[in-house]
């Protein structure tokens, strides 16, 4: 695989002689690459359809079991380099109220992001209720839309996730994409690997009617050299771009609980994974919006079965914000703290 690092700064330079008087006369071209908003906090809304599901595959059966989520939300803050997130489910929407046939589902996320040379994401989040999305291939009688779901209201997953990585070039501004508070004003892009890691516990434990549970545990981490670029459209809009391939592993704890006893089975996979994400964009002074979609492939092969889990995504957010002067002490807050800051982690901090 070929890695194409792209980092470049165009500076042309024209002279012009006047032969009257002998002038030399020289044009630089200096407009900068980011515009920041150090003295704006950032409020974000997003409308999105990502959420856990997951997919088990045979020479059998297939099990798709996912959660009664349609379209999620979430509230974002930030301000600088550093963004506070919180997500949650609006209940009166029209395709999020289908309980009777779907089940109930709960579901809540809270997160922390750092966007800077250095990027660092954590998220804890929480889900209980799923339903089995492929209900036709276990009953012929059933029909969509008129028969409930096979549901299962007390299996939980709850997870903590994070991802680190370096983003090579400066001119290239994460924060223009990813919380809006920096402007990309001419086009770049940058190499910019990641560490992905998961911690999460799927338990169906309390479910009525059955004989046995299973608890799953489960740590993934995969190294991702991923690549993204922004194409400046016009003056206010925007166009982005991300790939990023992926291997790693993926390390199981299952306990299985019948009624002679529990059994406790530990493996570990590798793990593949590519995710493509297209964005656009608006971004004026104040007020911005956009949208976007990803693309996510991950498989493995479970240790020594013939069954093969993959968790294929195909996901969109829409949002919107507006930026609100910051407050006077939370500014200065930050400029003190700055200052006690060596240079050197400021320059990977701008």
């Amino acid at each position: 695989m070929l890695l194409l690092v792209i980092s470049s700064v165009h500076h042309s330079t024209i002279g012009q002689v006047n032969s009257s008087k002998s002038v030399i006369t020289c044009y630089s071209d200096t407009k900068p690459f980011i515009r920041k908003f150090d003295t704006l906090i950032n409020v974000k809304i997003n409308f999105n359809s990502d959420f856990e599901r997951f997919i088990i595959k045979s020479d059998q059966y297939n099990i798709d079991l996912r959660p009664n989520v349609a379209v999620s939300n979430r509230v974002y803050f930030s301000y600088r380099y550093i963004s506070f997130g919180f997500g949650f489910r609006f209940r009166f929407l029209p395709f999020n109220n289908d309980d009777d046939l779907q089940g109930k589902t709960d579901a809540w996320s809270v997160g922390v992001s750092m966007n800077s040379r250095w990027t660092q994401d954590l998220n804890l989040g929480y889900i209980k209720g799923f339903y089995l999305k492929n209900m036709a291939s276990f009953d012929d009688d059933w029909i969509e839309g008129k028969d409930p779901y096979l549901q299962f209201p007390e299996t939980i997953i709850y997870y903590l996730n994070g991802q680190t990585g370096y983003k090579f070039n400066p001119h290239f501004s994460l924060k223009a994409i990813h919380s809006q508070s920096e402007k990309q004003l001419r086009n770049a892009g940058s190499f910019i690997p990641v560490l992905s890691y998961d911690y999460y516990v799927f338990d169906n434990q309390n479910e009525a009617n059955q004989t046995s549970s299973q608890q799953s545990a489960n740590l993934r981490m995969i190294l991702n050299p991923g690549y993204a670029y922004t194409f400046v459209l016009r003056k206010h809009f925007y166009l982005s771009i991300h790939l990023s391939p992926g291997i790693g592993f993926q390390h199981t704890r299952l306990l299985t609980r019948t009624t002679t006893g529990d059994l406790t089975n530990r493996y570990t996979d590798a793990v593949y994974r590519l995710a493509e994400r297209v964005g656009i964009g608006y971004v004026g002074s104040r007020f911005f919006a956009g949208s976007e979609v990803l693309f996510s492939q991950l498989s493995k092969r479970i240790y020594h079965s013939g069954l093969h889990q993959s968790a294929k995504r195909t996901y969109f957010q829409i949002f919107a914000g507006y930026r609100f002067n910051a407050p006077r002490f939370l500014k200065k807050a930050a400029d003190e703290a700055k200052e006690l800051v060596p240079d050197p982690i400021q320059n990977i901090l701008e």
